[in-house]
């Protein structure tokens, strides 16, 4: 059932920090006391007892844009990109070519640099593709929301834990809650979407379009608006795989790779039986130390809260405090 099907074990090292909220701009208020005309019972209101008038509005955040980097030259070609694509938006962000650059969009540029190791042409060529998939798919503004019907149920939440750097969201995939096989997986389609949806929400949690909180320079420091994800094995056959959930795994794999790169922070496998971690102590030889500190795997789901963060916002069965995934979920909204 596993859509991760090659992950690799590795101790919980990845730290996130919950995006910064923005600073929202202020409303112009008119004063209309001036306006009033005098009497003998009312006097004239004097100019110096006028209503005040309101508080500027506060600066967009500001991002300078050293030239002769790979974020200037990336920016530089981003017109080309969003022409070729002809779509604008992503993760709630409307890219933008107009100077100076808008911050939202260095931010995404930045993750897409990251990505590739500052190879510009690379990260130009990943995000015409993504954009131009994001249309084809269906998502952004304007896209009707789809209906997944009960046998989605309970398969995928989006909450956020508590950790020393901040708030972080969360995604949890619990795949032994799938009643039929083929049903849920057998229209390849149709889960697409629902898990391209469950990230979508996830990713929408980074509050990329608002936050004041740059992204350091490939090489230069953690990604701070990255999110976890939770994969829950409980119940779920490692040995024969159904060929319907290996083509939804290996299409599933391709997506998140290609179109999603920097928004993973650390990648918990849990319930996975110890008869089986051979497996992802062998992948991880073939993996970047980079990729494989991400992942981690959890024999015992009850060591998982350990692992996350704070106790409060991991349910009881995982070993925290908290009430179940769907009560966690709801706090959120």
């Amino acid at each position: 059932m596993s859509e991760e099907i090659k992950p690799t074990p590795a101790t919980a090292e990845a730290t996130t920090a919950a995006p910064a909220p923005a600073p929202g701009a202020a409303t112009e208020a008119a004063a209309d006391e001036q306006a009033k005309p005098a009497t003998a019972e009312v006097p004239a209101v004097p100019t110096s007892d006028a209503a005040e008038p309101a508080d500027e509005p506060a600066a967009a955040p500001s991002w300078p844009v050293t030239p002769d980097t790979p974020l200037a030259a990336l920016f530089t070609r981003l017109p080309a990109i969003l022409e070729a694509a002809g779509h604008t938006q992503i993760w709630g962000v409307t890219l933008s070519p107009a100077a100076p650059a808008a911050f939202s969009t260095l931010l995404v540029l930045q993750k897409y640099l990251r990505s590739t190791a500052d190879d510009v042409d690379a990260a130009a060529a990943a995000l015409e593709k993504t954009l131009a998939w994001r249309k084809g798919f269906g998502l952004d503004a304007g896209a009707e929301p789809r209906a997944y019907g009960p046998d989605f149920d309970g398969l995928g939440y989006v909450t956020s834990v508590g950790t020393p750097a901040g708030r972080e969201v969360v995604t949890w995939n619990v795949y032994g809650a799938v009643k039929d096989l083929g049903v849920t997986f057998g229209d390849l389609d149709r889960f697409l979407h629902w898990r391209v949806a469950l990230m979508e929400r996830a990713v929408g949690e980074l509050g990329l379009a608002t936050t004041t909180v740059p992204i350091p320079a490939y090489g230069q420091g953690e990604d701070p608006h990255r999110l976890a994800q939770v994969h829950v094995y409980e119940g779920v056959s490692f040995l024969r795989m159904d060929p319907h959930v290996k083509a939804a795994s290996k299409a599933t794999i391709e997506l998140m790779a290609a179109h999603y790169p920097e928004t993973l922070s650390r990648k918990f496998f849990v319930g996975v039986p110890l008869l089986m971690s051979w497996v992802f102590t062998a992948v991880r030889m073939f993996i970047s130390a980079e990729t494989a500190k991400k992942f981690v795997v959890v024999s015992y789901k009850a060591n998982l809260a350990g692992e996350m963060g704070d106790k409060a916002d991991v349910p009881q069965e995982f070993g925290g405090t908290g009430p179940g995934l769907a009560e966690l979920e709801a706090r959120e909204t």
